[in-house]
């Protein structure tokens, strides 16, 4: 049996302690390193004698093409220094994750983990670890905060400069979240360890701060947040169905009611991507992208205003990555990713678009096509003849006034078709 051969990276998280402590597997490895790449900071913590043998390097701005650099070459002997646990925000996420990487790659790499930078915020606020959402400025922009914003919830940020504490009170504040506990936490895990508590309003307000300025605080920051809303904001969820006054819109909008059975039947799942064919103002692939930080969504829509909505609707509600592509179907579809699941909004009747959403759909995949008129219904009714699935008519009745009364108001009826593709069928 031949033995296995030994990893050619070696990815070490240290604390922020002079010097950190090292177990003997991470003594061992850097000991052998014949290059030790870290930032400026982190390769001053590790002394000389440790790594005697190694060629240290600090990383280039930017660092993608010096990490694919690393892939593609993997030279024997490569350490490179991270902070707390590599695979919690860290580099060990760029070389260890995503569907695109082998088992046989990743097991080409060794990580030895330090606490992570949630573990030290856990036990310094006595929160369970279970209970604490992450989110690292380091890498991921501000306007994803928004989406987590639900009461109560416990929260994580990693900042990426002093200054980001300033800019996540006033992006609470702004969003009616200014009553939000948040203590600001500084060189976690060292003799400086020191932690401020303050409000988001508080922090977001006060001009003139002693020990709160952004310039005292250390650039080793991170916020621990309970968030709390002012009594007057309706909460913001990740279960389908937001309230109609959450997007900007020019009335071209799946409404409230119909939207949440829409996303019912369409079943968002983690790490699936959605197309939103005839988005509109965007409402159905945001909601969709609001249910997992990993659900991806690419939102279809030719009108300029209403993509140019559909970009600040996936701003203001927490999924700025969401794709928007100009373009009208089913034109623009053979260049996109094959989806799990496809939402026709707009366009149905439009030749050649439903055939095309089909072929291209993964098998096992979800679509769900709804329509107003009686074009379209003929339509969905000769698909649902062909294909099979299930044809559902929703009839949504609310009160308004009737003279001095009430009574009741009915919106246009919808026809829904959904459809979910035999998993022995292939996408073209």
């Amino acid at each position: 049996m031949t033995a296995p051969s030994k990893p050619w990276l070696t990815i070490i998280g240290i604390s922020n302690e002079d010097p950190p402590p090292l177990n003997s597997q991470a003594q061992s490895a850097l000991k052998s390193a014949h290059l030790l790449i870290g930032s400026k900071r982190q390769l001053a913590l590790i002394p000389l004698n440790l790594s005697p043998k190694a060629l240290r390097e600090q990383w280039p701005s930017p660092l993608a093409p010096r990490i694919e650099e690393l892939k593609q070459q993997k030279p024997k002997g490569t350490v490179i220094i991270a902070t707390g646990d590599p695979l919690c925000w860290g580099i060990g996420e760029t070389f260890t994750g995503g569907s695109h990487v082998s088992d046989a790659a990743n097991n080409d790499i060794t990580l030895i983990p330090a606490p992570s930078i949630i573990s030290l915020v856990a036990n310094q606020m006595h929160w369970p670890l279970t209970e604490i959402e992450s989110l690292s400025l380091c890498s991921q922009p501000l306007a994803r905060l928004s989406q987590m914003l639900t009461p109560h919830k416990k929260i994580c940020v990693l900042s990426a400069t002093n200054k980001d504490p300033q800019k996540v009170a006033e992006h609470l504040q702004s969003k009616g979240y200014g009553p939000s506990k948040i203590s600001i936490l500084q060189d976690l895990g060292t003799a400086k360890e020191t932690r401020i508590d303050t409000t988001a309003h508080d922090l977001a307000e006060r001009k003139e701060r002693s020990q709160e300025n952004p310039d005292t605080i250390s650039n080793l920051n991170c916020l621990a947040i309970q968030l709390l809303a002012a009594p007057t904001i309706p909460p913001l969820t990740t279960n389908p169905g937001l309230r109609d006054d959450a997007f900007t819109h020019d009335g071209q909008l799946t409404k409230q009611h119909i939207r949440a059975l829409t996303l019912m039947a369409l079943r968002p799942t983690a790490h699936e991507l959605l197309w939103d064919i005839g988005a509109g103002n965007g409402s159905i692939s945001i909601e969709w992208a609001r249910h997992h930080p990993s659900t991806k969504a690419i939102a279809i829509e030719p009108n300029q205003k209403r993509a140019a909505n559909i970009k600040t609707n996936a701003e203001a509600l927490g999924v700025p990555d969401l794709t928007i592509i100009e373009k009208t179907a089913p034109d623009c579809l053979n260049e996109l990713k094959a989806p799990d699941a496809i939402f026709i909004g707009g366009g149905i009747t439009y030749p050649g678009l439903l055939d095309t959403a089909i072929e291209r759909l993964k098998p096992n995949g979800r679509l769900v096509a709804n329509t107003v008129t009686l074009e379209g219904e003929t339509t969905l009714i000769n698909a649902q003849q062909q294909h099979s699935g299930t044809l559902t008519r929703f009839t949504i009745e609310q009160t308004t006034k009737l003279g001095k009364f009430r009574g009741w108001q009915a919106e246009r009826p919808i026809v829904q078709w959904v459809y979910q593709k035999p998993i022995n069928d292939e996408p073209s």
